[in-house]
């Protein structure tokens, strides 16, 4: 992290100085692998980049790398059945996916891959959880309006294309979160004396007592994970009583194992 991105001092000019060639990286890692299945990968790359992008307060934009899940076959097709096919075939596969959490995966399973509408809510989850993200990174920026333009474009197609209701709603969401932000930018603009191509700052119509990008990026993600710590199952007592259980159990056998090779190493010494 390059404090307040203003690179005053040497070691934040040679650090800053790494940003390009590592966003390359990233990118390239990308599109190392363009397949549906590596999805999670492209999905881990986004967050690398965002969060380098908040760090250093640059523009680093990885729309591009998100609305394009949205335009994989697998999105549009009739999802499979948990484990089943086509047939109605109710047997479980070995590759069946239960508790899909994305941030712990790097690649989906090789049979039905974004098939399944488990894997299918997670992916759109994360996508749009992380393009709201970009857009609340680079609100205060003077081409935002434009920034948002073909997001806009392509949620609306996508609300038009899909059936889901909780798929439509995440996109609505996101359209509603780009109009309020662009309405804002419009008429702080509007008070500025040089064209936004001419602003070289990034978050020029930011308020004074706002935060900043990074902190803005860290406070959403600390409140992701406590969405994400609140979601979770909780277990059960009798579960945990039973696995301490187990464990104790466990600890007792393997004492009683090395006491009785101690008394076994004793009666051979004796003898």
């Amino acid at each position: 992290k390059l404090g307040g991105g203003a690179g005053k001092d040497e070691e934040a000019n040679l650090l800053r100085s790494l940003v390009y060639p590592l966003t390359e990286i990233i990118l390239g890692v990308c599109r190392l692998v363009p397949t549906t299945r590596y999805v999670p990968l492209r999905l881990h790359c986004v967050r690398l980049l965002q969060q380098l992008a908040a760090s250093t307060e640059s523009f680093i934009p990885t729309t591009s790398l998100l609305l394009g899940i949205l335009d994989l076959k697998e999105i549009s097709m009739k999802p499979l059945r948990q484990g089943g096919g086509k047939g109605g075939n109710k047997k479980k596969k070995k590759d069946d996916v239960r508790g899909l959490r994305l941030p712990l995966i790097l690649r989906l399973p090789k049979e039905g891959t974004l098939r399944t509408m488990e894997q299918l809510d997670a992916v759109l989850k994360e996508t749009f959880v992380l393009l709201n993200r970009e857009v609340d990174l680079y609100r205060y920026s003077p081409g935002f309006p434009e920034f948002t333009f073909t997001i806009l474009q392509r949620l609306r197609k996508f609300n038009k294309d899909v059936s889901n209701g909780r798929w439509r709603a995440y996109a609505k969401g996101t359209i509603e979160l780009c109009d309020k932000y662009s309405a804002l930018v419009i008429q702080g603009r509007s008070t500025l004396v040089d064209a936004p191509k001419d602003i070289r700052r990034l978050e020029a119509l930011k308020p004074t007592n706002t935060p900043s990008m990074g902190k803005r990026y860290e406070a959403s993600v600390a409140k992701e994970k406590r969405l994400e710590a609140a979601t979770q199952p909780v277990m059960k007592a009798k579960t945990k009583a039973s696995l301490n259980a187990d464990g104790e159990g466990s600890k007792m056998k393997s004492g009683n194992k090395r006491n009785s090779d101690e008394v076994n190493d004793e009666s051979d010494s004796e003898e």
